[in-house]
């Protein structure tokens, strides 16, 4: 065998046993260690293993976080450690830009005199080591401001496009406005700067601000009035426009803005606006001009109102608003419940004016109440009743006394013993009755006729002092008297504006036809959107109408209209009667034998009272075959005979 052909074994054989091998063969062999056992002095007694035995529950397996869930986390609390680093950073002035680094100064004069132009300078310094950039400069100015250019134009908000402010660059912008206002009021000037840093979207602002105090203004308003008022008494306040200019001020106007609960009586000089407006005119170096104004006020006990009064200027006489505005001056005033209240109602209405029909006989009542927490003795109450359209022979009073000498009526404790002493909280009612006069009584029509009634209450107080204390109280009532509007129907055969055919007197199922006028009178009181009409019977047929006053005929409803449209006042009185006419055709049944058909429905007349505002409604009888006055006409000829 050859030596190359020896298998692994043999060759190993070989190298071990050869007596031609001559290596050491201490590098084959592992050299032996003598190790010494470790041996206890004594023996130990084993714990018994414990074996336990296995579970039968289920092992519940680890529960481990999806790396989703990781990453979301990693993110938010990523984003909250940046924000945080971020803030103390920019706002610590450690980054490069912060609003702490910016320095904005607005130098103000102290006193600024109302009505005159005023310049304000704004310096900005950026001592960031990074650059503003979209810089923008905000001001706005007090309420009131005007435009220094042009006095009549508002001043109010104002920005002003600076570009980039540069590292270390300061900028200086001037802005300038009238300013108006009251004598020694403080107002504020506020500037906002708004920019952008390099690598964000956000916008940052840096404010600041600066206090100046109105001076002299060209007017002074005084306002001398009560600070307290008595709800529904009148009251009084007198307003004084004085001139601070050393030139003469032109078109000088004041308006005055009212609180709720405030009614104006009058006023002097009177007023243009609806009571809110004075033209005062020129006014000269120092002078003063007085606007008296007279009214009441309503609310509860304790109410606070503000009145407020504004002078300014304005040259268009048209215009009802203040163009160049001077200063505002306002004026509190408390309201307190009267100590005596008095109310006056007709015909189950309140307010300051009812409507009510003229001519007819009217029911009121009158309340009052002690309101003081004292009694009050010797009550008594005086109504008084004004007005040319009153029927002075109409009054009366079941427990008062009507005095016809100045048209009152009077309640005492002569007239009810419970008026002689009346506690605290105590009140009581008392009725009356009157009329008013018919239209064009005595040949006289009154024209948008009113009645005024005036309740005083008085009495005496019995309060801590030993001075008895007179009150009073005043309630008022307007009754406007509705326009007293009629309609009537007239029947014709032989005569009027139409031809008629048929036998007379009428017979049964035989035509005959008659020529129907409606005549309208208005009394004090113009009416608007007037309509006449009336419903035809089914025997009686429409056949046409007198052009010119618009008469029309519904066939399905089978009515006749009149559209008036505007109806005067004293229509029928002092002016003509308006009147329509239009022709029917009767064809009485067998039924209607020895009667007298009625020819049309009731008559309806209806319009608004311009004066009174409210709906005037009128209706009359229906017209029949009895024909009155006419020629030709007998006794007799209006009953339906047998048929031929």
């Amino acid at each position: 065998m050859d030596r190359d052909d020896k298998s692994g074994v043999d060759k190993l054989r070989d190298k071990l046993y050869s007596r031609k091998n001559t290596e050491d063969r201490s590098e084959i062999r592992t050299p032996l260690e003598v190790h010494a056992p470790e041996v206890p002095p004594a023996w130990q007694q084993e714990s018994p293993v414990e074996t336990e035995a296995p579970s039968l529950a289920p092992r519940e397996p680890k529960k481990t976080m999806s790396l989703s869930a990781k990453f979301l986390i990693g993110s938010i609390v990523f984003f909250i450690v940046a924000g945080i680093a971020a803030t103390l950073v920019f706002y610590g002035g450690g980054n490069l830009i912060s609003p702490q680094n910016i320095d904005l100064q607005i130098v103000a004069p102290s006193v600024i005199d109302g009505g005159k132009s005023a310049t304000f300078q704004i310096i900005t310094t950026n001592r960031n080591q990074s650059d503003l950039e979209l810089v923008d400069m905000i001001i706005d100015y007090p309420d009131g401001t005007r435009s220094a250019a042009d006095a009549s134009i508002p001043l109010q908000h104002e920005r002003q496009s600076i570009g980039t402010i540069k590292s270390g660059q300061q900028i200086k912008r001037t802005v300038s406005g009238i300013f108006y206002g009251q004598e020694g009021v403080q107002q504020k000037l506020k500037v906002t700067l708004q920019y952008n840093v390099a690598g964000s979207n956000a916008t940052f602002e840096k404010q600041g601000e600066a206090e100046f105090t109105i001076g002299s203004s060209p007017v002074s308003i005084s306002i001398d009035a009560p600070s307290e008022a008595i709800a529904g008494d009148p009251l009084s306040l007198k307003i004084s426009v004085r001139s601070n200019a050393t030139t003469p001020l032109n078109n000088v106007v004041l308006q005055g803005q009212y609180p709720f609960g405030f009614s104006v009586t009058s006023s002097d000089p009177k007023s243009d606006a609806g009571g809110t407006l004075w033209r005062l005119d020129n006014i000269a170096p120092g002078a003063t001009k007085t606007i008296t104004l007279t009214g009441s006020i309503q609310g509860q006990d304790g109410d606070e109102r503000i009145f407020r009064f504004l002078a300014g200027t304005n040259a268009d006489q048209t215009d009802t608003q203040i163009k160049v505005p001077f200063l505002t001056m306002p004026h509190t005033l408390t309201v307190h419940k009267p100590f005596i209240t008095g109310a006056i109602s007709v015909n189950g209405q309140s307010g300051k004016t009812v409507s009510v029909a003229a001519g007819k006989a009217l029911q009121g009542v009158v309340k009052w109440q002690n309101n003081l927490s004292d009694a009050v003795s010797d009550v008594q109450l005086v109504l008084t009743f004004v007005g040319p359209a009153l029927d002075k022979n109409a009054v009366s009073a079941p427990n008062g006394f009507y005095q016809s000498a100045n048209s009152s009526i009077i309640w005492s404790k002569d007239q009810d013993g419970s008026l002689g002493s009346v506690p605290p909280g105590g009140q009581s009612s008392f009725l009356f009755t009157f009329a008013t006069l018919p239209p064009g009584a005595g040949n006289v029509l009154i024209t948008n006729p009113t009645i005024t009634l005036n309740l005083e209450v008085r009495g005496t107080r019995q309060g801590g002092s030993s001075v008895p204390e007179k009150i009073s109280s005043a309630a008022s009532l307007q009754v406007a008297l509705a326009s007293a509007a009629s309609i009537t129907a007239q029947t014709f055969h032989f005569s009027g504006p139409f031809t008629n055919i048929g036998p007379m007197p009428p017979r049964a199922e035989t035509a005959t036809t008659y020529s129907i006028v409606w005549t309208v009178k208005n009394s004090s009181s113009a009416l608007a959107n007037t309509v006449a009409s009336a419903v035809l019977p089914p025997y009686v047929e429409f056949m046409s109408a007198i052009p010119g006053e618009g008469v029309t005929y519904d066939a399905a409803s089978r009515t006749v209209k009149w559209p008036i449209g505007e109806l005067k006042a004293g229509v029928g009185y002092t002016l003509a009667a308006r009147q329509a006419a239009f022709q029917v055709s009767l064809s009485p049944s067998t039924s209607q034998i020895g009667s007298a058909p009625t020819l049309t429905g009731p008559l309806t007349l209806s319009g608004l009272d311009r004066f009174a505002q409210v709906q005037v409604d009128s209706q009359a009888a229906a017209p029949t075959t009895k024909i009155s006055g006419e020629a030709g006409f007998s006794a007799g000829m209006d009953i339906v005979g047998a048929k031929q």
